[in-house]
Parts: structure tokens; sequence; C-alpha cells
């Protein structure tokens, strides 16, 4: 890290500027970044709605479970690069240009591994539903473009340009649905083939855009300090807690497809995706709060509790809002999916809690990895993980899709529990 930040003045100034930033509460930045969210929350509905109708419910189940594990894999490239980029730039705005180029070349020396990885996973699971070339669409288009998406928004969120942060959100999702409209528009017929194209094609011209901000970026970078500070595992606890949250959000629909069936899946996913919908005020609370925690958080996590206290309230009341509003309009997924998804009614409101039990962790999760105990958190994330997936293997065999549920609330709840108990053994 930049040595400028390993002083008692540079660190006192950090203090300083985060103090002034967060002591009026919500402003403009939060506002953009929830309309940035909402609009690409927006863009991926309307894909949800397009594929959901278009594909039917057995080869749109097929496709969310391939989704899910290349979402998961791709988490894992460059082992935490954006988030470290988010971390380095919060701290040091003007050294963003070398942070970048370390990892988005991170990102690209991973990339070969998890392409070999997320197609061998993805057979396995969708053998005999989806054949190896839509496959290998799939993968290449997401692995190509989500992580270059990703780093690019956190380049400019650690930098408070929240506009351009919230444009780069939207630009992936509203690209596929452009290229969806346009091509079911001129007389294309959609199917999982013809899909995986569109989202290669988008992927790649979102991964040649970044690579195209690395190269000017590099013209102006100094990569002597970050090379010689930069801890190869500096960004495991980071990857690990990506990696895991994927699991917790996506592997439940593929056991689902495994033990019941691809169409069940299918219903699942689009019950889940209101729930995402939902959360959007909640997640970009926290995506705005951000910055904000690892300057605090150099102090300590009971200094970003201290501090933003009034945030992780509001919070709150917004995530019980969230449980109100999900179970209100349950009734309403097969008017806007179609009637053939009569089932997602009865999961969308089993799912109904799941707006408070994912803010209380992510609350905790933010603050504590913010604080330097990201490797903790991330240990008890992918524990978390994997008991995830052997209790819904036990509770789907016996219970159905209920038993997913049962599932995620169950370890959302353990985990809390567990980062709260650390957290509360550490301040003592």
């Amino acid at each position: 890290m930049p040595e400028s930040f390993g002083s008692k003045e540079g660190r006192a100034d950090i203090k300083l500027r985060a103090s002034r930033e967060t002591s009026h509460g919500p402003h403009s930045g939060y506002v953009t970044v929830i309309a940035g969210m909402a609009f690409r929350a927006t863009f991926q509905a309307a894909l949800t709605i397009l594929l959901a109708r278009l594909l039917g419910p057995v080869d749109y189940g097929a496709y969310v479970v391939i989704s899910g594990i290349v979402g998961f894999f791709s988490v894992l490239a460059g082992v935490g690069a954006s988030a470290l980029h988010l971390r380095d730039t919060s701290i040091a705005p003007s050294a963003w240009h070398s942070s970048f180029v370390i990892h988005h070349a991170s990102i690209w020396k991973t990339q070969p591994v998890l392409i070999a990885l997320t197609l061998l996973t993805a057979w396995l699971v969708v053998r005999g539903e989806v054949g190896w070339l839509p496959l290998l669409l799939f993968v290449l288009g997401d692995l190509l473009g989500a992580p270059a998406s990703d780093l690019l928004v956190r380049s400019y969120q650690g930098r408070e340009r929240y506009m351009r942060m919230a444009l780069t959100m939207c630009a992936l999702p509203l690209s596929r649905v452009l290229l969806l409209t346009l091509f079911t528009t001129t007389g294309g017929s959609v199917s999982l083939w013809s899909w995986g194209s569109l989202c290669l094609l988008s992927g790649g011209a979102m991964a040649a855009i970044v690579f195209g901000v690395a190269v000017s970026a590099k013209r102006n970078a100094d990569t002597a300090d970050w090379k010689s500070s930069r801890d190869p595992f500096l960004g495991l606890g980071f990857s690990m807690t990506a990696a895991s949250t994927r699991i917790h959000a996506d592997a439940d629909k593929a056991i689902i497809a495994k033990l019941s069936s691809f169409g069940a899946a299918g219903e699942y996913s689009l019950a889940y995706r209101m729930m995402d919908v939902l959360l959007l005020p909640i997640n970009g609370l926290i995506e705005w709060s951000m910055r904000a925690l690892f300057r605090h958080g150099q102090d300590g996590m009971v200094t970003s509790l201290r501090e933003l206290w009034r945030r992780w309230l509001i919070l709150l009341g917004l995530a019980l809002g969230a449980c109100a509003v999900a179970y209100a309009l349950a009734p309403f997924l097969p008017v806007i999916f179609g009637d053939q998804f009569q089932e997602a009614v009865q999961m969308g409101r089993w799912l109904a809690l799941l707006p408070l039990t994912t803010a209380c962790w992510m609350l905790l999760r933010s603050v504590m990895t913010t604080a330097g105990h990201q490797k903790f958190v991330g240990v008890v994330e992918l524990m978390g993980a994997g008991l995830s997936v052997v209790l819904g293997i036990v509770l789907v065999s016996n219970h159905g899709w209920r038993g997913a549920v049962l599932a995620t609330y169950g370890i959302h709840m353990a985990m809390s529990l567990t980062v709260a108990g650390f957290a509360i053994l550490r301040h003592r």
C-alpha cells in the first residue's frame, strides 16, 4: 500500500474525511447508487420475463442452474481482485491506475482454470439437458463479462464516481435485453444455443471495454509499490465470502433441479428474483456505505458500528418493510411471468422472510470484512455454504423446495450468530 497511508498523518486525514462524509446521513451518492441498482434490477427483471416466456419452465430452469454455477466461479476471478481494488481506491483514490492494472491482470491469470472448472461442474449437473456448445457459450459469456464489469464498478465506487458506477452496473443486463429484443423482433427463434451466443457477444464486449480501460490506466500507473506489497492471499477472504454468497443464492436451485425437476427450479428462481428486487434498497445502502466502512474499519468494527448506527437502523427498517411487500406481491408472479408458473406463489410466500435474514447477515459481514476480519468471515461463510448444500440435499429430499427455504433461513441465522459472537468476544 502506498507509504503515505502508513503514517499517522495519513490515517488522521482518512478519519477526518470519513467523519465529514458520514455525519450528514444519506445524500445524493446513495440516491445515485440506488437508482443504478434499480435500473439494473429492472433490466434483469425484463430479461427474466422474456427468457421465462420464450424458453419455458424446463429450458429456463436449465439456464438458471448454469447461470448459478457460472456466477459462483466468476466471483473467484482474480482471488478477490475487485474487493481489493475497492479497498485500495477507497484509501488512496489517486493510486487507482496502478491498482486497476494489477487487479485486472490478476483476473485474467485465473480465467483459464476457472473456465475449465466451470465447464466440468456445469456439465455434471445439466448433462442430458443442455448440449456442450450452449454450455460453452454461457460459460465464456459470463466469465468474460461479469468479473470485468465488477472491477470497473468497484473502480468508480472507490473514487465516489457514483454516476459512472451506476451506468456500469446497468451496462451488461441492458445490452442483453437490447440484443434479445432485437433478435426476437427480427424473427429469430430463441433457444439455449441462440441465447448463449448473445451472452457471449455481450460478455466479450464488456471484457474488451475494461481491457481498454486497463491499457489506458497503465500509461499513468506506477506499479512498483503495489507489486511489492501485493499479498497473493490477501483477497482470499473476500473471494471466499463472495463465492460462499453465490452458493447460498444458487446451490438450492441446482439441488431442486436434480432432486425435483428443472421446472421447479425455474419457478423457485422466479420467486427468488422477486426477493432480489425487494433487496435493492438494502443492497444499495450497503454498497454506498462500503467506502466509509473501509475507512472506519481501520480503527475496528466497533468504530464502524458507532459511526454508522443510523444507517443500520434504516437497514433493518427497510428489511422488515420488504418482508411485508414480498408476501403481498407473491400472488402476482404468475401474472408477470406466465400462467405456467403457479407454484411460484407459494414459493414467494415461503421466502418472504428472506430480506430480514439477508439484511442481518449482510450488515454483520460488511462490518467485519472491512475491519480486517475478512478471512474469518470467509471461513464462516464457506462453512455455512458447505452446510447449506448438505442441509439442502437432506431437506429437499424430504420436503421438496420448502426444504431449500428452511435451509436458507437456518444457515443465515447460524452465520449471523457465529459472527456476532466473535465480534462480542473480540470487543471484550
